[in-house]
């Protein structure tokens, strides 16, 4: 049964269908939450059990990082958002629905890995600092995350598909050549 389910995938994978892509940015999305996410439930839950020290133990320095990290995660979400939409409003309504796919998947697949560095950037604030700040800001930044996750409702209204286009995304229908 395991088998003949794998086997399925793999063919299912293959075809020329919003599926492939939808199970590529799913990847992507889920790794860049995936991978802070245990790092950072980690140092949580030993900051809550008073285990975990600050490494930066100057007050200075731990304003700096404090605002710093903060400062730089919130300007790396806002850039890899703008320049999503900015390379949304790029696609050519005209270009076949595949080509439009492959460019939203490469723009979808960047704005998580770079969502994924402010992330980091969080976590590593919370490792060196263990301050607060950087709980709350990363629980923020994953709600903001969990509103880009990929869907094909998603998709449709990022490329304002219609009619044909917008059946073939929701019956996961191969693309026409």
């Amino acid at each position: 049964m395991f088998l003949n389910k794998a086997i399925s995938y793999f063919y299912h994978m293959s075809k020329n269908t919003p599926e492939v892509y939808h199970q590529r940015m799913s990847t992507a999305f889920h790794t860049m939450i995936a991978l802070p996410l245990a790092i950072f439930v980690y140092l949580f839950l030993e900051k809550k059990h008073n285990d975990l020290a600050p490494v930066i133990k100057e007050v200075t320095y731990m304003y700096l990082i404090d605002y710093g990290f903060t400062l730089l995660s919130i300007g790396l979400t806002y850039l890899t958002y703008s320049k999503f939409r900015k390379g949304l409003s790029a696609i050519n309504r005209d270009d076949p629905l595949k080509q439009r796919f492959e460019i939203y998947s490469r723009l979808t697949t960047n704005a998580y890995l770079f969502i994924g560095v402010a992330f980091a950037l969080l976590v590593l604030g919370l490792f060196l600092t263990t301050s607060a700040i950087f709980i709350v800001n990363y629980v923020i930044l994953l709600f903001l995350l969990s509103l880009q996750r990929p869907t094909p409702d998603k998709y449709i209204k990022d490329l304002q598909l219609q009619g044909v286009e917008k059946k073939i995304v929701k019956d996961k229908q191969e693309f026409a050549d």
